[in-house]
C-alpha cells in the first residue's frame, strides 16, 4: 500500500457549488463541464460509487483518480486504477494524487480530494515474482 499524506478535501466547495446551482446562482454549464477524455477516463479506470448524481440524480456516479508530478514522467496528468498508482509508489515514485467524481449521464464532475503519494520504503514493498 503506497504512502499517503493526509486527504485535503475539496468538499465545502462542492456543497457552495451545488447550493449555488440549486439556488441558480450559476449557470448550468459551469456543472455541466466533464469533457469526453475524462468521461472516458472515469468508464474505463474509474470505479462505481453507491451515490447517485448530485445533479442528474442518475446512478452511476463514478470515482476517478488522476496522478500528476514531473518523476511519472509519461504517465503525468492520467487517470489511473488504485492498482497502478500502488505501482508507482511501489517504483519510489513521488506524485499528487487527485480523486474526482463524474457523471457519465450528465457530465457533472468535481475534485473531491487531493493528496500526496510518497514512495513505499524498500522494507515495504513486495517481493518480486
Amino acid at each position: 500500500m503506497p504512502a499517503i499524506l493526509p486527504w485535503v478535501s475539496h468538499g465545502l466547495e462542492r456543497a457552495r457549488l451545488l447550493r449555488d446551482y440549486r439556488a441558480d446562482r450559476i449557470d448550468e454549464s459551469a456543472v455541466h463541464d466533464a469533457d469526453f477524455l475524462l468521461i472516458a477516463a472515469a468508464n474505463f479506470h474509474g470505479y462505481p460509487t453507491d451515490k447517485a448524481c448530485p445533479i442528474c440524480d442518475e446512478p452511476g456516479l463514478r470515482t476517478v483518480y488522476w496522478v500528476h508530478g514531473n518523476e511519472l514522467g509519461r504517465h503525468t496528468n492520467t487517470a489511473r486504477s488504485l492498482e497502478e498508482i500502488d505501482e508507482f509508489s511501489r517504483a519510489g515514485l513521488t506524485f499528487d494524487l487527485h480523486e474526482v467524481e463524474v457523471c457519465p449521464a450528465c457530465k457533472w464532475n468535481f475534485l473531491l480530494r487531493t493528496t500526496m503519494v510518497l514512495p513505499q520504503e524498500p522494507s515495504q514493498r513486495e517481493p518480486r515474482e
